[in-house]
C-alpha cells in the first residue's frame, strides 16, 4: 500500500507513533528529575510542617523554662542545625516527606543554612511575600530559596545535576 503523496512528491504521515513522539521528550525529562512533576512541596505542606515545628518548639519552650534569650537561640539553632544535619530538614519537614537541598542536590551547609534562617526573617519582613511566592513560582521556590540557592523536595526525589 502506498503512503498519500504530497503536492512535492513527499510522503505525508498522518501521525507519528507514539513510541518515537515522547521518546525524547521522556528522555529529556528523565535526565533532570527521577519525577518532574512531583519533585518540589509546595505552600501547603511547608506551612504544614512549619506547625509541627512550631508545635515541637512551643512544647519544649513550655516543659524547660529558660529564659527568653536562652529560648530563642534554641530555637535559632533548630532552625539551622537540622537543615544542614543528615536530615536535611527540620522535624516537621520529616514529617511531611520533604527535605532542603542546594541548587545541585546536594547537602546544603551550615553557613547556607545559617543565611537561609536569615533571608526567612527577610521574608517576612516584607509582608510575608517571600513565604507567598512559593505557592506561584514552577519550582516552589521562596524568596529564602532563591537568596540562597536551596529546593524544598520531596525526600524521596533526587535532582540529577
Amino acid at each position: 500500500m502506498s503512503q498519500p503523496m504530497l503536492t512535492d512528491g513527499q510522503p505525508f504521515f498522518f501521525y507519528e507513533p507514539p513510541s518515537t513522539q515522547n521518546q525524547d521528550q521522556g528522555e529529556r525529562r528523565e535526565m533532570m528529575y527521577r519525577d518532574p512533576d512531583q519533585i518540589y512541596v509546595g505552600f501547603w505542606r511547608r506551612l504544614l510542617a512549619y506547625l509541627i515545628d512550631a508545635a515541637i518548639l512551643t512544647l519544649v519552650n513550655w516543659l524547660l523554662p529558660l529564659p527568653d534569650l536562652v529560648q530563642r537561640i534554641l530555637d535559632i539553632l533548630y532552625f539551622v542545625i537540622m537543615p544542614c544535619s543528615s536530615w536535611q530538614g527540620t522535624v516537621g519537614k520529616r514529617v511531611i516527606g520533604a527535605k532542603i537541598v542546594g541548587g545541585q542536590g546536594e547537602r546544603i551547609s551550615l553557613l547556607r543554612s545559617l543565611c537561609r534562617y536569615f533571608a526567612q526573617i527577610l521574608s517576612a519582613l516584607i509582608l510575608l511575600i517571600g513565604f507567598i511566592m512559593i505557592g506561584f513560582t514552577r519550582e516552589k521556590r521562596g524568596l529564602h530559596d532563591w537568596i540562597c540557592d536551596t529546593y524544598v523536595i520531596n525526600r524521596d526525589s533526587e535532582i540529577y545535576p
